[in-house]
């Protein structure tokens, strides 16, 4: 069972990399998105909120938002 979520992780990782080409503004991005998340900030993807309502669920929630083109490094930076 954590085998496959691991895989299922780092499959939405890969795809977030052919979003962002740079593993380093990934990582910045999505630090930034988790951080936002654990402050209230709303998902900006349709999710179950009980699904995503721990934060080690931002992780998931922050690479799928990447994923399908609604975060963006200009909406990040803007909301410091």
């Amino acid at each position: 069972m954590i085998a496959l979520e691991m895989k299922d992780t780092l499959e939405l990782v890969r795809q977030a990399q052919d979003v962002v080409k740079s593993r380093y503004l990934l990582c910045i991005l999505v630090t930034q998105r988790i951080h936002q998340l654990e402050t209230g900030a709303q998902p900006t993807i349709d999710v179950d909120p009980e699904e995503y309502s721990s934060p080690k669920s931002f992780f998931e929630l922050a690479l799928r938002e990447i994923i399908e083109g609604n975060m963006d490094l200009e909406q990040v930076t803007e909301e410091e």
